[in-house]
This record gives structure tokens, sequence and C-alpha cells, in this order.
């Protein structure tokens, strides 16, 4: 923990690590949002949930921890993938393997009905499928074609540069930047043949100013050339270019849709030959990225349904009402400005289950159908301490628990890192 801020800025990551939601930490409890954030590029997630402090005020160490593992990101030779292919897989399966995790959870305190501590282990799996649209693909072209163009001009013109002062063709700065520009002129009309005189014209004389600015040794160029480069690249936008490209892959604008199930063990004598599945769940997540101006902002749907085995619940769950089924259904609404980032989400749920309801004339036991309605609202306040650490606090009304049915409140901070996101060199920008 001390020694990952600092090798986590060796490289740009194209991922920014987002506030842990992985589907074993859901079912198991150790998270409250019922909406799982559409997962990042991220080899493997750690999250560990506490509010660090026992009763008394004390500082203590964590018990609650998450793990979420993709064994694409880990395994593949990732620098073998092309720009297109990382965006837009040709495969639905490529998708689906590509974006396949696989996340565990534990805790040393699953409550049982008797408020005897217990142990517990959760297991998730999910994916996300994302879905390109015409306006996006045209978006990436235009980035790729600026880019692709921008490196032609400074390929011209910079080989030009280097074969004048290599084969001492001029004699001063004056006479390279007379014969330079011929070839930026050159170059320009050529490749640029339809835009308007006064936009080439200010490139022109942009490149000639800066460059008469630059000091030139005959003798010893390497400097003025470096320096030449980094001229063409600034008029032409080079870099402000790559970096607005960057940006839009990383907001990743657009549809996408999370599916995933989890289930957890609980071990309720803490004998790990003695198990149950007390609950299994399934989600539904559709997200919508903005673009542009609103590319801060994404919006999130959910649909879960929940199934509990009545059987353990009434074991060990003397005094509580469980329902059978649940269907949760709600939106959320997320936001990113920076290293600070804000989610608020709203979802309703809808209970049933069968009981006892007497006994026909024939004797035969008979049931009905009880149902039952909550909401849930949570808002969750997050900070990313670097691009792979995340420090999140979570507030709200949550669900009524099977536990303590009049505790609804949340209150919750948790830490999450990520490992082994792809990088800028991992993918090929340009061709």
């Amino acid at each position: 923990m001390v020694l990952y801020p600092i090798l986590s800025k060796s490289q740009e990551k194209l991922n920014k690590l987002q506030a842990p939601t992985s589907p074993a930490s859901s079912i198991i409890g150790m998270q409250p949002s019922s909406i799982l954030s559409p997962k990042t590029y991220q080899a493997l997630e750690t999250a560990i949930y506490s509010n660090f402090l026992n009763e008394n005020g004390n500082v203590i160490i964590p018990n609650n921890f998450a793990l979420e593992f993709t064994p694409y990101w880990n395994f593949t030779k990732k620098d073998t993938l092309s720009l297109d292919e990382y965006l837009y897989p040709k495969k639905l399966t490529d998708q689906f393997v590509r974006n396949f995790s696989f996340s565990i959870a534990s805790t040393q305190n699953f409550q049982l009905g008797d408020s005897s501590s217990t142990n517990a282990l959760a297991f998730g799996f999910r994916t996300t499928l994302y879905f390109s649209n015409k306006q996006d693909r045209d978006t990436i072209e235009k980035y790729k074609h600026s880019l692709n163009t921008n490196k032609l001009i400074a390929g011209h013109v910079s080989s030009e540069a280097e074969s004048l002062l290599i084969n001492n063709k001029v004699k001063d700065k004056a006479e390279f930047i007379f014969k330079i520009k011929i070839k930026v002129v050159e170059t320009i009309n050529e490749i640029f043949p339809n835009a308007s005189d006064v936009v080439k014209n200010q490139m022109i004389e942009e490149i000639v100013y800066e460059t008469n600015k630059i000091n030139l040794d005959l003798n010893n160029y390497t400097v003025f050339l470096n320096t030449f480069y980094n001229v063409i690249d600034q008029v032409l936008k080079g870099k402000e270019t790559f970096e607005k490209f960057k940006k839009h892959i990383k907001n990743r604008p657009g549809l996408s849709v999370d599916l995933a199930y989890a289930n957890f063990l609980n071990f309720p004598s803490n004998n790990f030959d003695f198990s149950f599945i007390p609950r299994q769940s399934f989600w539904l997540t559709p997200t919508y990225n903005f673009r542009y101006d609103f590319n801060f902002l994404k919006i999130m749907g959910v649909i879960r349904y929940e199934w509990y085995d009545i059987k353990y619940f009434k074991n060990y769950f003397l005094n509580s009402k469980i329902y059978e089924n649940n269907l949760d259904y709600g939106f959320g609404i997320s936001t990113q400005f920076d290293k600070f980032s804000i989610k608020i989400e709203v979802v309703g749920r809808e209970s049933e289950t069968e009981i006892p309801a007497g006994f026909d004339t024939e004797g035969n036991e008979l049931f009905r159908r009880d149902k039952s309605s909550d909401i849930q609202y949570l808002g969750s306040f997050n900070y990313n301490l670097t691009d792979q650490i995340v420090l999140s606090y979570s507030v709200g009304n949550r669900f009524e628990p099977i536990l303590n049915p009049t505790n609804t409140l949340v209150s919750l901070l948790s830490l999450n890192f990520g490992f082994g996101t792809p990088t800028e060199n991992n993918i090929k920008f340009k061709n």
C-alpha cells in the first residue's frame, strides 16, 4: 500500500479505477449498492470495506475483503491489440471473454438471527458488452485521420530538415529556413489541397516564425532538430489532438450492458464442511456514457432478480420475515470530475413468497402469495487518490435488512485498488 502510489505512476493508464461494485461484495452485503457500475479494464481489483473504527472509536484492521480478477488483461499479450479491436471487437464472444471477470468476497462477521458471527464467502461473475454507434466510430476515424495526417506532414518536413543539416546543404539558419519553407509549402499544399489559403498560410508562417527563434549550431544540430520537431508538432496540434483522442477513448461514450451473477456460501457453525447457499442474484445493468460537453455524466439502470433458500432462513433467522424472490429495478446517475465522482441511485423492490394458508377438504396444504414493496436510495462519494486507488464513502437508506429490520442506515467507507490496467503502450493508437 505504501509503494503502490509510486509504482502506479510509471505509465499512463487508459482506464481510471472506479468505485468498487463487484457482484461478490454486493451479494454478501459488504456494499449496499444495487447497481453495478461498469468495470474498468483492470487485471485485478481489490477492496476493503469498513468504517475503520469500532464502537469505542479505536482504529481496527478491516476484515471484510473483496477481489475481482479479469483473466484477459493478465494473460493476453496486449501489445498486439489494435485500437479498432480494443474498442470494437468483431465478435460478440471476443467482448464476452475480454471483459469477463470473476470476483470473490469474504467476511468473518456474517450475523445469523441470534446475532452470532459466522464466516461467509461470495463468488461472482460478470462481463460487459459495448454497443458501438456510427457517431462514435466517425469520431474515432476523424481522430485517426488527423493523427495520420500530422504524422505524414511531420515525416516529410523532418526528413528534409535532417537531409539539409546532415549533408551540409545550408550555410546558416537563414538558408535553412528558406529551403525548409519550400518543403513545408509543398507538403501542406499536397496533403491539404482543399484547405483555404488563409489556413495554409497561417500554418506555414507559424512554422517559419517559431523556427526562426531557435538557435542553430551547424556543428551540433541535434538540439536544433529536436526543437524543430516540437515546433512542427505544436503547429499541427499533434499532441493536443492525441490527448483529446485518449480522453475520448477513456470515456467510452455510448451504450454498454453489464451481465452478472453471484452467490455466497455461509458456514453457520464456522465449519468448512457444513455450508449453505442462502442467496443468489442475477443483474442486467445498462449504462449510457454521454459525450462532448456532457462526457462527465452517465446514467445507469438495473434489473436484479434474487432468490433465497427459505429453509436456510427458517433455521437460522427464526424471527425474520423472508421473501423467496425479489425483483429490484431502478436507475442511477454518476458524474466524474477529474479525481472526484458522485453516484446517486434509487432502486425499488418487489418481493413475494409462498406462505401456508391452511388445508383443503382433502387435507392438502394450501399456500398463498405474500407480496411486499421496498425502496433504497444511496449516494456514493469517491475520490481517486491515484488513477488506480479510490477512496469511497456511501450513505443512504437501504432495503429493509433481514437482521435488525429497523436498521436501514448506510454509512460505509471503502478503499479500492486496481492492478494491471492497459497503458497507451499496449494499444496501437496510430496506424
